[in-house]
């Protein structure tokens, strides 16, 4: 019953550790190709976060298969316990005398270990299931989003918007919709849609005012009024920019071209 118990946390504690995995906010560090000096650094960024991934991966599927050979074996001594219940059941059936109290306290515990183990067995098949539907679920999205992403940096970007519009309507719950917005408001301005640039910008500092984005998208927001001529749009988003993260790299750029406004 104590090797059950533990392995039963074991398979709790595993559950708890993959929703972690799924539910902690899972920020991308992309930043919008706006120079060639920072390309390497982000590259080599992406890189190290994509190996820490795969090993973290690699370790909980790991320790999801130590949980299912535990499981087997559980099913293997479950087995065992059957037999020997039976066989004491067939030896008591075969005495000639009345059952005394001491046999039926027995059986009562025989048949209560023998639930004790089949509930223990289906809380750990639940526990299985739930985890791996849960890394799969997440293995998905993550390859919508990166699918959507790779065809906004080869420059195909009116399939990145449909994509990206595609990923918001289907998880727009998930943590990376965040990245999904900003970088469809980048899609929408690189095609020249600088009204609809503007108005998905907007709309991620309004969902999500303390997003990691937020900087990128108001520097982004400055970009999309210059480019349609509204110099005083493009000042007072830049202005705003330096007002709330004046440390941040956007805010940095945009005090500079801000200089240069009329």
């Amino acid at each position: 019953m104590n090797s059950s118990n533990l392995e039963l946390r074991h398979a709790f504690r595993l559950a708890a550790l993959l929703f972690g995995l799924v539910a902690a906010p899972c920020q991308a560090q992309d930043v919008p190709a706006l120079s060639d000096d920072t390309n390497a650094y982000q590259l080599l960024q992406l890189l190290n976060q994509n190996e820490a991934l795969s090993a973290e991966i690699s370790n909980l599927r790991g320790q999801i298969e130590e949980l299912l050979e535990g499981t087997r074996r559980a099913r293997q001594s479950q087995q065992e316990i059957a037999v020997d219940f039976d066989a004491r059941i067939a030896t008591l059936e075969a005495k000639p005398e009345v059952d005394t109290n001491e046999d039926k306290t027995r059986i009562a515990t025989l048949e209560s270990r023998v639930q004790q183990l089949e509930d223990a067995l289906t809380a750990m098949h639940e526990v299985v299931t739930t985890a791996m539907q849960a890394t799969v679920e997440a293995s998905t999205t993550e390859t919508i989003y990166e699918a959507a992403l790779e065809k906004y940096r080869a420059g195909e970007y009116e399939h990145a918007v449909l994509d990206f519009q595609a990923f918001l309507q289907l998880h727009g719950d998930d943590p990376l919709s965040q990245n999904a917005r900003y970088w469809l408001a980048e899609a929408l301005l690189r095609q020249g849609s600088y009204d609809n640039a503007i108005e998905t910008g907007v709309l991620l500092l309004i969902d999500h005012p303390d997003s990691q984005k937020a900087p990128d998208t108001m520097f982004l927001l400055g970009k999309a009024y210059l480019e349609k001529g509204d110099a005083s749009g493009a000042r007072g988003a830049w202005e705003d920019l330096v007002a709330t993260y004046p440390s941040s790299n956007p805010a940095t750029k945009a005090q500079a071209l801000l200089d240069q406004l009329p």
